[in-house]
């Protein structure tokens, strides 16, 4: 499954406003959502991609874009060739009382010539669909 190419289109190719129901970007799980957390890992092993758990709980996905869109957005958001931008897909986990919940976060990861790090983030209801189709697929019930 390539999760990460299909989100990267999403993200990348949308950027307008749609009167289209959003959805949460979170899930209930009964269970600690092992499934999902292993397909996640699993496709994030590309060439361009790396994967990382950088607390307890978190893990992200981030993967390079290709030449075209990389150069696009490092003009449009004044972002500098010496740190490419990065597509990063995120999921946190959290242990509630009888369930856990998930919530992801898609954005662009753009370094600044400043040294600042600009996130971009493109509300998308396509880019949501999917991602509750994965939590579905996983175990999970959107909310």
């Amino acid at each position: 499954m390539r999760l990460i190419l299909v989100l990267l289109v999403v993200v990348v190719g949308a950027c307008t406003a749609q009167d289209v129901a959003v959805s949460s970007g979170k899930a209930r799980f009964s269970e600690y959502p092992d499934d999902l957390i292993a397909a996640f890992k699993a496709a994030c092993e590309g060439p361009a991609q790396s994967f990382d758990e950088p607390a307890p709980g978190l893990f992200e996905c981030s993967e390079y874009l290709p030449p075209e869109p990389t150069a696009a957005i490092i003009l449009n958001f004044d972002g500098t060739p010496e740190d490419l931008p990065v597509l990063v897909i995120r999921f946190r986990t959290t242990q509630e009382p009888e369930s856990y919940l998930v919530e992801n976060d898609v954005f662009l990861r753009i370094p600044q010539r400043d040294g600042k790090v600009l996130q971009v983030r493109s509300p998308d209801p396509e880019l949501n669909r999917v991602l509750d189709q994965l939590y579905v697929l996983s175990g999970g019930v959107p909310a």
